[in-house]
């Protein structure tokens, strides 16, 4: 899509698209609607990449991320600079919020300051509507886009990430292994990922001979108190003896809450928890995990980006396995 796509779709003059592009000279409401309306369907994004566009590096790489206070997307935030340091390119951070409108204010930011490339922190950034990672696709078309641990499909879009299906699969078997006949999938957001994880959650269960469905996956509301509420519910109100969690943080509360609601862990209750932080190694007794590399992650995504920038070629996707590390929180 470009400005004499514009054009021919919706039957004005390469000029006038150009002053309603621009906001510049007048052009009559009626006229104005219909080639927004243009814009938006085919998702363009012209303004700030047209401007930004230069016969010149500016060694500059945009990071976008949605919650800089999530443990994981800083630490990816921290390798990512680091990396990028070691190949003479500056960091521009932006952190965006889950508003759509606000990830699509954040990469035409990013794409006035003239950023070489464009990397996105998470899965948080796919979503299920194809229209809405529009501005996505929009941004490859200028220039490139990696995804870490989330997966798109489209030209200059490079996708990094960790095998999550095959991470819940290895815990959820473990707990099961272990004597668990009845376990809860535990998330606070429907991601990408979390999709992913519960696949392999539901895979692990069907070779035990588990019934499941929906009522198992279990969608919290994100933060402490009301995490720790709901947490307390399942417990009480569910046959729950596994809790298999997406992450540390969700695993850390269900171990808070099940010593308050005197659940011994592991004997009355496993549970295991993802991405193998802080969270999971100092909790008591320390939680099963699953290590995904996120070191890993981020240097792979920034030797694709330096080779990609160089005009070399870079798989547009790529999949690397962790490693499950098991603690006492699943009778190991």
């Amino acid at each position: 899509m470009n400005i004499y796509d514009i054009s021919k779709q919706s039957g004005v003059s390469i000029a006038t698209v150009s002053r309603v592009i621009n906001n510049s000279g007048y052009v009559a409401e009626k006229t104005r609607k219909k080639v927004m309306e243009v814009i938006e369907k085919n998702s363009y994004s012209p303004n700030a990449f047209a401007r930004g566009m230069s016969t010149s590096s500016m060694k500059t790489v945009g990071i976008l991320t949605t919650n800089i206070r999530d443990l994981y997307q800083a630490q990816c935030v921290y390798y990512l600079e680091q990396d990028l340091k070691k190949h003479g390119y500056t960091a521009m951070l932006c952190c965006t919020g889950d508003e759509q409108a606000a990830k699509k204010e954040h990469v035409e930011l990013l794409a006035s300051r003239s950023v070489d490339a464009l990397i996105f922190i998470g899965s948080h950034f796919v979503e299920k509507s194809e229209k809405d990672n529009g501005y996505i696709y929009a941004a490859s078309n200028h220039i490139p886009v990696f995804l870490l641990n989330g997966c798109l499909s489209h030209s200059n879009i490079y996708s990094i990430l960790c095998d999550d299906e095959k991470g819940c699969y290895e815990l959820t078997k473990c707990a099961l292994d272990h004597g668990a006949k009845s376990p809860y999938f535990l998330a606070t957001r429907d991601t990408f990922s979390v999709q992913r994880k519960w696949k392999g959650f539901k895979k692990a269960c069907k070779e035990h001979d588990i019934e499941i469905d929906d009522s198992r996956f279990r969608l919290l509301e994100d933060g402490f108190e009301q995490l720790g509420s709901q947490v307390f519910s399942i417990l009480q109100d569910t046959d729950i003896d596994a809790a298999i969690c997406v992450d540390d943080e969700i695993a850390s509360i269900v171990e808070k809450v099940a010593d308050y609601c005197k659940r011994k862990v592991p004997r009355d209750l496993q549970i295991t928890g993802y991405n193998d932080s802080i969270f999971a190694k100092l909790a008591h007794p320390a939680i099963s995990s699953f290590d995904n590399r996120t070191a890993y992650m981020c240097s792979q995504a920034i030797y694709g980006l330096v080779q990609v920038l160089e005009g070399k070629e870079f798989p547009e996707e790529t999949m690397y396995t962790g490693k499950v590390v098991l603690r006492h929180s699943t009778n190991d």
